[in-house]
């Protein structure tokens, strides 16, 4: 029996390194908290909002997406149960670059472009604007959960 050796030659690999675009999300008005306060119109004690300024800055993309993961309902805080009443209409919660053209926000998700680059980084303020209306004339402390998702695009 006789064993042959067989030279396979040479393997050419191309090996082709990318980094992961990031996002990074900054309140610009208060860096320590990120808390938003819904204040009620002078004109209309029934009309509740806020408007933020937001910096997004991107590595390695200039694109992404955002969407709601669940809609915006405020709730009462009630302190000796655990149920609690619904005194306000679903939060309209709205996102853009410009406060008067601002998309309003949903579960599925809508496209931003920054438009800014430099060195594969690019920054942009946007606004986010959240409104609600009351059902009625209201006391008591609410509260609710935004949760938003980001995601750059590659």
């Amino acid at each position: 029996m006789a064993i042959e050796t067989v030279e396979l030659g040479e393997v050419h690999l191309s090996l082709q390194v990318t980094t992961s675009p990031k996002i990074f999300i900054k309140k610009l008005n208060n860096l320590v908290s990120t808390d938003l306060e819904l204040k009620n119109h002078p004109q209309n004690i029934f009309e509740y909002q806020i408007t933020e300024p937001f910096l997004v800055k991107l590595t390695n993309s200039s694109e992404y997406q955002l969407k709601l993961k669940t809609p915006l309902i405020l709730e009462k805080q009630i302190i000796s149960g655990s149920s609690s009443a619904q005194d306000f209409l679903k939060a309209e919660v709205r996102w853009g670059k410009k406060r008067d053209h601002l998309k309003t926000l949903t579960q599925d998700p809508l496209f931003f472009k920054q438009e800014n680059s430099l060195n594969n980084i690019s920054e942009e303020t946007y606004f986010l604007n959240i409104s609600t209306q009351a059902n009625k004339s209201i006391y008591g402390k609410y509260q609710g959960s935004l949760i938003l998702i980001f995601e750059p695009m590659a």
